[in-house]
């Protein structure tokens, strides 16, 4: 595993290859049966590719299920998912990091009003339309954009691969996926489905986002 201390920086950040930052709005969502508030923040509007994440790891190695330069980067483990951000800060001067669980729960959904259902999972049809699975995926990682956003403008926020949040389940050292993959049945894939495994834990499945706060606290 390459840590971001030991990554080679790039001549300059125009060399890096971005990833499209789209802005959540704030709202109020509802999170394990409690509503709470979320500030507005930007997030990646699909995961992060194979040539992304390889301008960080040049020795990651590509999936067969996923091996293009623009599609998702995969076998990515936490420790790797958290250093990739840290390099990816520390390149780009602004505070990118993992998306916490609240957050990635509320991207997902879509929804800045607590009791609303999102749409884009209220039928199969409508799950057909957004989500890369088993149904539809043909056995591989398929990129998110050939897929509908959800009402805040993400890709891929279910199926495709599954994505890692900043953080596990508490008293844990285990970290937390969202999202499902492109193994998984349609019916399966809902913005609550969770996973939990070590922070070294990485499958053909394991991927990322990028988050960055909207205003920096402090």
């Amino acid at each position: 595993m390459v840590v971001a201390s030991s990554s080679p920086l790039p001549r300059s950040y125009a060399h890096v290859p971005r990833t499209i930052l789209w802005l959540v709005p704030g709202g109020e969502g509802l999170i394990d049966g409690r509503t709470v508030t979320v500030e507005p923040f930007y997030l990646s509007k699909w995961p992060v590719t194979n040539e992304q994440f390889e301008a960080f790891d040049p020795d990651h190695r590509r999936s067969p299920v996923s091996s293009g330069d623009r599609d998702l980067a995969v076998g990515v483990s936490w420790n790797q998912a958290h250093a990739y951000c840290r390099w990816y800060a520390e390149v780009s001067r602004k505070p990118m990091r993992l998306p916490t669980r609240t957050e990635w729960l509320y991207a997902c959904r879509g929804s800045s009003a607590p009791d609303e259902e999102p749409t884009w999972t209220a039928d199969s049809e409508a799950v057909d339309r957004h989500c890369w699975h088993a149904g539809n995926s043909g056995g591989r990682v398929q990129h998110p954009e050939h897929r509908q956003a959800n009402d805040f403008g993400l890709h891929g926020m279910l199926g495709s691969v599954w994505e890692w949040v900043a953080e596990g389940p508490e008293d844990n050292v285990q970290r937390t996926l969202c999202g499902g993959s492109f193994r998984l049945q349609p019916q399966e894939l809902q913005p609550a489905l969770l996973r939990h495994e070590a922070p070294g834990f990485a499958s053909d499945e394991t991927g990322l986002r990028v988050a960055r706060s909207f205003r920096v606290r402090g």
